[in-house]
């Protein structure tokens, strides 16, 4: 085969097992996958390093240049461009401007995520809440005009969300809950409507309980829902990862970061996270290497699961069906760490964007 080359001497991260082996790339893909390589082939030794498919963030903020860049130096692969509330022609002038992102040096861009406009003011976080707006059959066909969206984040008790639901299904967008002060009633017309995720489990959202049953009941007991999760310590503790590892199993969680890092903000770094300056919760200064990380040793799920959690629960997610697993014939879009969680090797489509020196 043209190109192709192998990975060998490293621990393979399937998604049944871990494993010694080998695998071969050749056109940008996962060519065969044996318990070493032949003798004489070229090949790129990894020492016993991990090998597993590249992390899909579904929730990240800054320029996609920038991002992209940055992110295989923690093992993202691929990503969603995070937009958030803005006036409404400001908002398309962005998405537009966002599609414009084609061929990135590191990272791909995947698409947009907009975490609003249509979101509920009073659990609208550090977002800009002035443009928080009940969604309109207008504002739905521009978006739609514009194109480039993959992910919505809207509150389902709005007037209008049902419906802007049932918008995102027709157009193959994947309509998450959040931001919003939903009852388990109405989060669940959503989830009948075709809303298929919630946006940061726990957060932007009423608390657990146990007379009161919210939108946070229904994303731990709805398995049509995958929860997205920031796990840093900080917006959801150690405690409450584990009560949603055991509510939904790691094939309904997906590791984000909604990573702030690479956006201009007021925002200020503080115990790991960003605060605004009246101490409202902006956002986090994850990596996605730092998210698996944390899934082992703060979560106590394997490392076969915290992988599965970042790379092929969003990839199922997206319907892209052609990476999140280390399996051949999917892309080779894969990410080499250590046991220290070091990302040594990261490569798209076949090719190595980053590799530590």
């Amino acid at each position: 085969m043209l190109n192709a080359f192998w990975l060998t001497h490293g621990r393979l991260v399937t998604p049944r097992r871990i494993m010694a082996g080998a695998v071969q790339i050749a056109r940008g893909r996962v060519a065969a996958a044996r318990v070493r390589a032949p003798r004489g082939a070229s090949a790129i030794n990894l020492g016993g390093a991990y090998l597993a498919p590249g992390f899909i963030d579904l929730h990240v903020w800054g320029e996609p240049e920038i991002v992209s860049r940055a992110a295989v130096r923690h093992g993202t692969t691929a990503f969603l461009s995070a937009l958030g509330p803005e006036a409404r022609e400001r908002s398309l002038a962005r998405l537009a401007q966002r599609n414009r992102h084609r061929g990135l040096p590191g990272a791909a861009c995947l698409g947009a995520h907009l975490e609003g406009p249509f979101l509920n003011q009073q659990r609208g976080g550090a977002l800009p809440k002035r443009w928080m707006r009940r969604p309109s059959a207008a504002e739905l066909r521009a978006i739609g005009r514009v194109g480039g969206v993959r992910l919505m984040t809207l509150a389902p008790e709005l007037p209008g969300a049902i419906g802007a639901i049932r918008w995102c299904r027709r157009n193959r967008i994947v309509a998450s809950l959040g931001h919003s002060l939903a009852d388990a009633a109405a989060a669940r017309r959503a989830v009948d409507a075709g809303a298929q995720t919630v946006t940061h489990v726990f957060n932007g959202m009423a608390p657990l309980h146990h007379r009161r049953p919210s939108l946070l009941d229904t994303a731990l007991t709805d398995d049509r829902l995958t929860a997205m999760v920031i796990l840093d310590g900080v917006h959801v503790s150690p405690e409450a990862f584990r009560l949603l590892v055991r509510a939904k199993g790691v094939e309904r969680i997906a590791l984000v970061t909604d990573s702030i890092r690479h956006e201009p903000c007021a925002a200020r770094a503080r115990g790991g996270a960003y605060y605004t300056r009246a101490g409202v919760l902006a956002g986090s200064q994850l990596t996605m290497i730092e998210t698996v990380r944390n899934a082992v040793g703060l979560g106590g799920v394997s490392l076969a699961e915290a992988v599965r959690m970042a790379s092929e629960v969003p990839a199922r997610l997206l319907g892209l069906r052609d990476r999140g697993s280390l399996e051949v014939g999917k892309r080779a879009d894969l990410v080499v760490f250590d046991r220290d969680f070091r990302v040594l090797l990261t490569m798209v489509a076949g090719r190595i964007v980053y590799q530590r020196r």
